[in-house]
């Protein structure tokens, strides 16, 4: 059985701000409520939001053309992945959400998570809302 390493805190900051420096001399870092559509067909992860304290998700395919707006939070204006809701929610949820999961009582919702240098590699920005 292979044991768990836990990652200390320190350990973790340290990777994100090395991630963070790296982003710097390429990416443009996204400002919150801006709007971005996908260049290509492209793989993105979400999140499925239950009301219950359980959050799971996966990844699935978003098509070229669809328009996403950012979420950045105020204490971290150079992030290294932002979440996202898409502006036709219905048709990404519809895509990406299996049935039995948007059929439950108990869903919330989804979001998608976007890592930094993704968002500048496979989107171009349209817009603020």
């Amino acid at each position: 059985m292979t044991e768990k390493r836990t990652i200390p805190g320190e350990e973790l900051e340290w990777a994100r701000s090395y991630e963070r420096d790296q982003l710097r001399t390429w990416a443009r870092f996204p400002k919150d409520g801006e709007e971005y559509e996908a260049e290509r067909d492209i793989e993105v992860n979400y999140l499925v939001h239950w009301q219950a304290p359980f959050t799971g998700g996966g990844t699935g395919r978003m098509d070229k053309g669809t328009r996403i707006r950012v979420s950045v939070g105020p204490r971290d204006p150079e992030p290294i992945g932002v979440y996202a809701s898409p502006l036709d929610n219905r048709r990404l949820e519809e895509h990406l959400v299996p049935e039995a999961e948007r059929s439950s009582p108990k869903y919330g919702g989804f979001t998608l998570f976007i890592p930094v240098g993704q968002l500048n590699k496979d989107f171009r920005r349209v817009g603020n809302r």
